[in-house]
């Protein structure tokens, strides 16, 4: 009563090849990304009918089949259900995104389970969600005949999906938040079903509000019960219709409101109407928030207690005014304010300082020993912490006032590093922890900008190892470095709520920053100075570039 899953998806599915570019698992010295073979190809799933006549064994593997193609609020799949249960099977509340093949057992007169791993899955709100390690499950379907022929009659709700499935079936969707500021939108990664009504799904989840794990660091301008009535797609532009409690909306919130849209949809403009009548907006071109800050292209480094600046291949580029207040202090770390009119770093007693364009020197901000590489947020927030206590997670003023950040974090957690988002709204934290390395990302809380606690944070599936350094890569993703015992320092990107993927190895690569263009703007520092980039085919290769350390850009 076994049955190949392969088999099964090889008869069912069409592939359409729209050319192959691959990724090497080596080049030079260190090693680039592991090919996934089953990470997105181009193809189409066309499921067809039950087959008259088929076996509950063939139903079954079918109707897998059938699960991979979401149009019509899965039609076909329904067609392998018994009327009952078709008539209350939810397939949207969650997919499970399966590893490897399958295998189906008789379990009992009428019943077969099918048996899988997993390490990802995605909930009935579009969260994605991963975990370190697959683990095994085992599903039990239930069958009877319907005229005569076999079909399922009992099922959990939900979706299976192989990985090449998922990436055809589902689409990932940012939607948008305002950090409270309204500066920045902040990203909420969602993935969604692939068919006609997805774009109703995402702004219908859009004014449902942010994930948890969010939902105190960001705002939206939507006033509270406002609800999507439809949405129509014209000739360059897209109309969404709102209830009645956008109408009490401020001019400014709903001109908010409509770059949220904007941003969420992907789009160059959104008309807002209420029942059917434009609602109208300012347009105030001028006052829009920044989606995905970027960064000075340059690596920022310091060589030697001698330097500390910006090198694209041609020498080091002092930082007016900054420069030599961090070269006389002996700075080990750094990290640059996005005006560069600031830089906050960790000299080599431990200390951390700040230096100001306008200052004759830096001045100590939180004077140690022991902590962590600091970073500064754009509101001139100086994070700190002693590396060997999570709890003493420290914001400073520039004035010297402390806050101390309520994390909810063991106090036996070391801080590898930390880092803030470039829109200021989220913490990232390496830590090592008694039962192995933790990598969080947590909604940062303020109060009138001030930062006061983190939210419930959201934990990304680092490898295991030695964490050894970590930073954010853009908006939506991060990377770590961890090592091994001989020495040998993996790579991996992590996109908050979506996967993560190796980027290779670097010998002795201990130190990670990132900067414009995704991944391929990340820059790694190895232990014999010298600067990595990654470059396609090739993996990782040498900048020429040497340095001390590699700083952080805000």
């Amino acid at each position: 009563m076994r049955r190949a899953w392969g088999a099964a998806l090889a008869a069912a599915v069409i592939v359409a090849l729209a050319g192959c570019v691959g990724i090497p698992t080596s080049g030079g010295v260190n090693d680039g990304a592991v090919i996934d073979d089953e990470a997105n190809p181009e193809f189409v799933v066309l499921p067809s009918d039950p087959v008259p006549g088929s076996t509950p064994e063939q139903i079954l593997a079918d109707f897998m089949q059938a699960v991979s193609a979401p149009q019509g609020g899965y039609a076909v799949a329904k067609k392998y259900l018994t009327g009952d249960l078709a008539s209350v099977w939810n397939p949207d509340a969650s997919a499970i995104i399966r590893t490897g093949g399958s295998v189906t057992e008789v379990a009992g007169e009428n019943t077969l389970t099918y048996s899988f791993s997993s390490k990802a899955s995605v909930n009935e709100v579009g969260q994605y969600t991963e975990e370190q390690l697959a683990s095994a499950q085992t599903l039990t379907f239930a069958f009877a005949q319907e005229g005569g022929e076999w079909r399922i009659s009992q099922a959990a709700d939900g979706i299976v999906l192989s990985q090449s499935a998922f990436g055809v079936a589902f689409r990932q969707q940012a939607l948008y938040f305002f950090d409270p500021s309204f500066e920045y939108l902040v990203p909420d990664v969602r993935w969604f079903p692939s068919r006609q009504t997805t774009s109703t799904l995402v702004v219908q989840t859009l004014l449902a509000g942010p994930s948890s794990w969010l939902q105190q660091a960001v705002v939206t301008a939507f006033p509270a019960a406002t609800s999507l009535g439809d949405i129509t797609t014209g000739a360059g532009s897209v109309t969404v219709d709102l209830s009645t409690e956008a109408l009490t909306a401020s001019p400014q919130a709903r001109d908010r409101m409509r770059q949220q849209l904007v941003a969420t949809l992907d789009v160059s403009n959104v008309d807002m109407t209420v029942r059917d009548l434009p609602l109208l907006t300012s347009d105030a071109a001028g006052d829009r928030a920044t989606v995905n800050p970027s960064v000075d292209s340059p690596v920022l480094i310091g060589l030697d207690g001698t330097a500390f600046g910006f090198d694209g291949g041609s020498g080091i580029a002092d930082i007016a005014g900054l420069t030599n207040q961090v070269v006389a202090a002996g700075a080990v770390a750094a990290d640059l304010a996005s005006d560069k009119q600031l830089v906050t770093f960790l000299d080599a007693d431990g200390s951390v300082l700040v230096a100001r364009v306008g200052d004759p020197a830096a001045t100590v901000i939180d004077p140690g020993p022991g902590l962590v590489a600091p970073a500064v947020d754009p509101f001139r927030f100086i994070w700190s912490a002693t590396a060997s206590n999570a709890t003493t997670l420290t914001a400073w003023e520039l004035d010297g006032t402390p806050h101390a950040i309520q994390t909810g974090l063991p106090a036996d957690s070391a801080i590898v590093s930390l880092d803030v988002s470039r829109d200021g709204a989220r913490l990232l934290l390496l830590l090592s922890t008694p039962v192995g390395p933790r990598l969080i990302a947590a909604g940062i809380v303020r109060q009138d900008n001030v930062p006061v606690s983190l939210g419930a944070p959201i934990e990304l599936p680092v490898s295991l190892g030695t964490p050894l350094d970590a930073t954010w890569v853009d908006d939506r993703t991060v990377a770590t470095i961890a090592a091994d015992d001989t020495g040998s320092a993996l790579i991996t990107a992590f996109e908050i709520g979506g996967p993560s993927q190796s980027l290779g190895r670097v010998q002795g690569a201990y130190s990670i920053a990132g900067g414009n263009g995704g991944t391929d703007g990340l820059r790694v520092l190895s232990t014999d100075g010298e600067i990595w980039r990654p470059r396609g085919s090739e993996g990782w290769v040498s900048t020429g570039i040497s340095a001390s350390f590699l700083a952080t850009k805000q």
